[in-house]
């Protein structure tokens, strides 16, 4: 596991003390609303999402970031995630179809902070994992998503119909992603729990 270090933010893999900041964060009515439809998530089913997070990382050996705010050089304000995820709803299972995903609270949004997150997990993508392009799916009215991940370098290839809704089909390669000024990148390990 790694954590990414850019100018402003440091993102690092999910842990299991992370329960009341992602419940926080997929409660949050900006969120609620635009990406779960306006249902609001129970505790408990927050807990397995953060489950199936972990669970990516050990698997895969990438998954979602949890993404921090930096304040005088350490990791102060969380602000959501961002990260990659294999297949999903959208892409059928396989090595090559790796979706990134981006969730922020309220607060964080319009600061740039999606496209800084954004650009090093595509980086990191395409340096570490060697990939050889990443997939966003997004709603043909989320306005914020779409400027975004065009600021990261992807481009449009088709709409596509999933449960009956329309998702605007965007990749970035090597090519055609725009780095990130700086970033860090350092290996992790979670802390381990010791009973006394």
């Amino acid at each position: 596991m790694h954590i990414l270090e850019t100018p402003r933010l440091i993102l690092r893999p999910p842990s299991h003390g992370d329960e009341l900041l992602l419940h926080g964060l997929h409660s949050d009515p900006f969120v609620v609303n635009a990406i779960r439809d306006g249902v609001y998530p129970t505790i408990e089913q927050s807990k397995a999402a953060l489950l199936q997070f972990i669970n990516h990382w050990q698997h895969n050996r990438f998954g979602f970031w949890m993404v921090f705010v930096k304040d005088e050089g350490q990791a102060r304000k969380f602000a959501g995630y961002c990260g990659l995820k294999c297949s999903g709803p959208y892409l059928p299972e396989g090595p090559n179809n790796v979706e990134i995903v981006t969730c922020l609270h309220l607060a964080a949004s319009g600061k740039g902070i999606a496209v800084e997150a954004g650009r090093a997990v595509v980086q990191f993508a395409f340096d570490r994992l060697k990939l050889k392009k990443v997939t966003g799916f997004i709603r043909p009215t989320n306005k914020r998503s779409l400027r975004k991940n065009q600021k990261i370098g992807f481009f449009y290839v088709e709409d596509r119909i999933y449960d009956n809704t329309t998702r605007m089909v965007f990749e970035v390669t090597p090519e055609t992603a725009v780095k990130i000024e700086s970033l860090l990148v350092v290996d992790y390990a979670e802390p381990q729990v010791t009973s006394r």
